[in-house]
């Protein structure tokens, strides 16, 4: 079965924040199906175009089943189920991360770069200090 009838279904789940590891289980499901409801037709006497007609009718219509899909929530990817979770992760996980580049360069180039490791670390955490509280500021909202 080509994949181009459930190609626009594929995207659409995509873009609706569904999993790639389900939407891949999805259509391969729907491709299954619409092979056995293709087969029955055509062992029913249908020509191969009314076979593949009904067996499209059959499944339904891509909405209706991206509908039935995006109304399983576990489905969703984490960062479309909790969005402020998955942007403040982040943003900790790449702010975590720069002082250690530093870091690293000055471990490589020891004999040069020694008395600068301390400084540029301290500097390296403080802007990700800083960079981490901006960001989590725009994020997270106030309390009122």
């Amino acid at each position: 079965m080509p994949d181009e009838p459930f190609e626009s279904l594929r995207l659409e789940l995509l873009r609706s924040g569904v999993s790639p590891v389900y939407v891949d289980r999805t259509i391969a499901e729907l491709g299954e199906h619409y092979l056995d409801l293709q087969a029955a037709a055509r062992a029913a006497g249908r020509s191969a175009a009314e076979a593949q007609r009904e067996a499209r009718a059959a499944l339904g219509n891509d909405r209706a089943i991206a509908a039935a899909v995006l109304a399983h929530p576990e489905l969703l990817r984490f960062s479309t189920r909790w969005p402020r979770v998955a942007h403040c992760l982040q943003s900790a996980i790449t702010l975590g991360t720069i002082p250690g580049l530093p870091l690293m360069f000055c471990l490589e180039h020891r004999p040069e770069l020694a008395r600068w490791g301390a400084a540029v670390g301290a500097a390296a955490t403080l802007m990700g200090a800083i960079m981490a509280a901006l960001s989590w500021l725009i994020v997270l909202p106030l309390p009122t």
